[in-house]
């Protein structure tokens, strides 16, 4: 389990981008599906730097394997709530498809400002995205509802359809930070 993924790379962006406090996640799937299991999910409250390093590592060394640990989407700044763009990618794992893929959140970063400060992550079979800007619940949900639109040469979907359809549904994108039920835990591929 690689701790370090939320230490190294997501929490020097946040910093950047003045956030107070960041929502983490521990999860479990419905056996047989690769739903969330709503009965079996806690919500962390995460304020960056001063809590990090002492929690994280108790929250990893707590859930071991038996529960995945997610960061969402929502975060805040003293009194107001905004939302991280994040994206589950559907498209496979190569080199060419990772070069395209950074070349569309470039261009799209001219219409999604979400994408303005982004990250990837290379999953097992596929990619993460990870929006540092700010939203509100209205850019986020318009930046979701994009994030359907996004092709690649092949014509097909970037993202993750059920993911968007089931982020849309709860109010928040949530990917996964660790280990969890064989799959590894997503690696830094690059900033845009």
């Amino acid at each position: 389990m690689k701790k370090y993924l939320f230490k190294n790379y997501y929490e020097p962006k946040l910093l950047e981008q003045g956030v107070d406090n960041i929502v983490l996640r521990t999860y479990t799937h419905i056996k047989g599906f690769s739903t969330d299991d709503p009965n079996n999910s806690t919500e962390l409250i995460f304020t960056p730097q001063k809590e990090v390093s002492r929690r994280i590592n108790d929250i990893f060394s707590k859930t071991k394997l038996e529960k995945g640990v997610a960061i969402t989407s929502i975060v805040s700044f003293k009194t107001s709530q905004k939302f991280l763009f994040l994206l589950d990618c559907g498209i496979s794992v190569s080199d060419k498809n990772e070069k395209e893929l950074i070349s569309i959140i470039k261009k799209s970063k001219k219409k999604m400002k979400g994408l303005k400060r982004a990250m990837v992550l290379r999953t097992l079979n596929s990619y993460h995205v990870v929006g540092f800007v700010p939203l509100s619940f209205e850019e986020w949900q318009n930046h979701m509802a994009e994030a359907i639109l996004l092709r690649n040469k092949k014509g097909e979907s970037v993202g993750d359809i059920r993911y968007i359809g089931h982020s849309l549904e709860r109010g928040y994108g949530s990917l996964r930070l660790s280990d969890y039920l064989g799959k590894p835990t997503p690696e830094f591929v690059c900033y845009i």
